[in-house]
């Protein structure tokens, strides 16, 4: 299982210093050059003024939290993250391996009786990552407002800092919904780029099974690192309140 970077950024703001984006730039700049240039700046820059207007907005209309002491260890609160992560993360790489046993979610398998047009369709590729997306989505945001209620029960300034981090789910939903949203799009660049090399190695007009099988390994691999950055990013804001959590603790 690959090692995921922890930061200490804890809001999506700093995204372009993530490993996503630097895994995307990566197929931008290379094989996926089609694309327009700056990718990494550009989605770093995740606040037009609309959504600054809603942050301000979200600002000011956070209220006083009222304190209520959790019970809960330092440790307890680090583990049921690092625990959390853990699961999501064997989750979404458990539908990448063949024969892993009953999940909702698979990465499609090869059909060798498929022709070349049928066989080179990216749309079961593109439609299995985006049910992946949304999977993850929904445990990454179960788990980070877990981890809100969690550290809101340590102290007064936690739980003022915890109201604040709610009240900023809202207007932070539509720069994550770009961001990740235009993941599937670079895949599919990533999915032609692969196929155009794969033609490039066969007669035209022919399909040579074995041949793609090592073509989709590549995609499956890429397709298992990105699932790993997307995860890393998408639990950033939580991590940022362990960090609190813990920096509170050391004051």
């Amino acid at each position: 299982m690959s090692q995921m970077v922890m930061t200490q950024l804890p809001l999506p703001a700093s995204a372009s210093t993530s490993r996503l984006v630097r895994f995307l730039s990566e197929w931008i700049d290379g094989e996926v050059a089609a694309a327009t240039p700056g990718f990494a700046e550009r989605l770093g820059q995740l606040f037009d003024l609309p959504d600054s207007i809603r942050i301000s907005s979200a600002l000011e209309t956070v209220p006083d939290p009222s304190f209520e002491p959790g019970g809960l260890s330092i440790d307890a609160v680090r583990n049921e993250f690092f625990h959390g992560r853990a699961s999501l993360i064997r989750t979404a790489l458990r539908t990448f391996a063949p024969g892993s046993g009953h999940t909702r979610v698979r990465f499609p398998a090869e059909n060798t009786g498929a022709t070349a047009t049928e066989a080179t369709d990216p749309e079961p590729y593109l439609v299995f990552y985006a049910v992946l997306q949304r999977d993850i989505d929904f445990r990454a945001r179960n788990l980070h407002a877990a981890i809100r209620e969690s550290v809101a029960g340590f102290s007064p300034s936690l739980a003022q800092l915890c109201a604040l981090d709610g009240a900023l789910n809202e207007p932070l939903a539509a720069n994550n919904r770009r961001l990740f949203g235009a993941i599937p799009r670079l895949l599919e660049k990533r999915f032609e780029f692969l196929v155009a090399q794969y033609r490039l190695t066969v007669p035209q007009g022919q399909h040579e099974p074995g041949q793609w099988a090592q073509s989709l390994a590549t995609l499956r691999n890429d397709m298992r690192g990105l699932v790993l950055a997307e995860i890393e990013t998408r639990l950033l804001p939580a991590l940022g309140l362990i960090e609190a959590l813990e920096e509170h603790t050391q004051r």
